[in-house]
């Protein structure tokens, strides 16, 4: 039987999973990694040997298991985090610690990319806001404050890019990668011309643009001698981790929706066309299918915030998520009036403000910590459901929404979504949405299946575990979500994000 590697290199931890091609997970090596927050204010970054050491390390322990059990490997499928940059010198070391995708160092940036094109054509170009999220002002950043490192580099790229060279040797990005640079022509697939005159990046400096599920060449002889795998083993770009996640959550017709929610969060719809919203607060983005779409809205800091809430108040302990998330699941619904707005590290959909910052608001003498973990994950909620209804307002039906993500684990998490968005919520008995998705790319690349649609009922043949929503917390929740919106209005309109954001002398 054809067995598939597959790599996902995600935000706090790279996996190596090996699956049959119907899915059965063989076998699975991870190593974990942190990025670095608040060097300075807004910087987020990470090392590139961190996921140099996670690939060789896991690897290795692939190799070594494939070799004891006589297994073979039929190919490598990468999946990976996206819009982070690595400067690469011409022989493939980094020179700059990683940009990573939450940071928001660039907002001066954008704001010169805008003083070139208008919001909505710059949107209608390439799918994505003028956003310190994404790559072009990370690398207009590197060019204007590191001038020494952007010309040095033989090539900006992303962490999928940085893990594919140092196993093939090959400076290659798929469109569902290249989306996220701000570079990216979103109708043609090709880099934008006018983008990089006017972002003044030269396009020597990007990888090569290839289709999502495309074979890119094989594993390298020393790369192979360092892990113990076999040398030429193809090698194929699954696509990014969230379109990825997309194609094994079964998103692959008009109607279909997912909510991913790990470090972060993603509610995502498909379409066979690009999609645009009146007010640019929505994504669009090339699906890892090709020649397809995802539209999609964001979210930076859900799952992180859910561990950061953990760690500061339930320290004690080795079962402190349990205890948590028991605590959460014990308090009462709407969290006795307090609310989460979770944006730690600045808000993406619905709002789109960088200087925006995390609040626990309407905390009295009558609050417990109990009722502040329950509001965490129902202001984790309450956010995907803004997003929900932004992806509605483009004309996308939506009767049912398919989960997953670490949170989704949680059976009174996957209520609290159904009784916000008023919706079946769907969660299919996988928690690597991520990883099985670049395994459908890749058997489909194969011609292991005919189509995705085949792949899926194969590889996910399971009926979903289904959540109902609730009326009468849909009632209250809606009434919560409201509030939500008029607290930040009134601190956005007042410019007190802009105030906080001042450095205090």
């Amino acid at each position: 039987m054809e067995n598939i590697l597959v790599i996902d290199v995600g935000t706090s931890s790279l996996k190596a999973i090996l699956y049959t091609r119907a899915g059965h997970l063989l076998f699975s090596a991870s190593r974990p990694y942190d990025s670095e927050f608040g060097r300075k204010p807004s910087y987020v970054e990470q090392d590139p040997e961190t996921w140099k050491s996670a690939l060789l390390e896991s690897l290795h322990d692939i190799g070594a298991h494939v070799t004891v059990k006589g297994l073979t490997i039929e190919a490598v499928a990468i999946t990976s985090q996206r819009a982070s940059v690595i400067p690469i010198d011409i022989d493939g070391q980094p020179l700059h610690k990683a940009l990573m995708w939450q940071d928001k160092r660039s907002i001066a940036q954008c704001e010169a990319l805008l003083a070139q094109f208008s919001l909505e054509a710059l949107y209608r170009r390439t799918g994505l806001r003028a956003n310190p999220y994404f790559s072009a002002p990370k690398m207009m950043w590197l060019k204007e404050f590191r001038p020494q490192i952007y010309e040095k580099s033989h090539k900006l790229i992303g962490v999928q890019d940085y893990v594919v060279y140092l196993m093939t040797g090959r400076f290659v990005t798929d469109h569902s990668q290249a989306c996220r640079t701000m570079l990216m022509n979103i109708a043609t697939f090709e880099w934008d011309e006018e983008l990089l005159a006017a972002s003044g990046i030269d396009r020597a400096l990007l990888p090569d643009l290839v289709p999502p599920g495309s074979e890119i060449g094989g594993l390298t002889e020393d790369f192979a001698a360092l892990t113990g795998l076999r040398a030429g083993t193809p090698v194929i770009l699954g696509g990014g981790d969230q379109q990825c996640a997309a194609l094994a959550l079964n998103v692959l017709a008009d109607g279909d929706a997912e909510a991913n929610t790990g470090t972060g969060s993603f509610v995502i719809a498909y379409s066979d066309q690009p999609r645009f919203h009146d007010e640019c607060r929505t994504l669009c983005s090339a699906g890892a299918i090709p020649g397809t779409w995802i539209v999609e809205a964001g979210i930076f800091t859900t799952g992180l915030v859910h561990r950061w809430f953990m760690e500061q108040f339930y320290s004690d302990g080795n079962k402190n998520y349990e205890l948590m998330n028991a605590e959460a699941a014990a308090a009462p619904v709407g969290a006795k009036g307090i609310l989460l707005v979770p944006h730690f590290e600045g808000s993406a959909a619905p709002y789109w403000n960088p200087l925006a910052r995390g609040i626990f608001f309407n905390l009295s003498m009558a609050s417990t910590r109990a009722d502040m973990a329950r509001a965490v994950v129902e202001g984790i909620a309450f956010e995907i459901a803004s997003d929900l209804a932004l992806l509605e307002g483009l004309g996308v039906p939506i009767n049912a929404v398919r989960v997953a993500g670490g949170l989704t684990c949680l059976d009174s998490f996957n209520q609290i979504q159904a009784d916000s968005f008023g919706k079946i919520v769907q969660r299919y008995d996988n928690n690597e949405a991520s990883s099985l998705g670049a395994l459908m790319s890749a058997a489909v690349t194969l011609g292991l299946y005919p189509d995705y649609h085949t792949a899926f009922r194969t590889i996910l043949d399971r009926d979903p575990q289904q959540y109902l929503p609730i009326e009468g917390h849909h009632r209250k929740y809606r009434r919560m979500i409201e509030r939500k919106d008029t607290l930040y209005s009134a601190l956005n309109e007042a410019k007190v994000y802009d105030m906080f954001a001042e450095t205090l002398e």
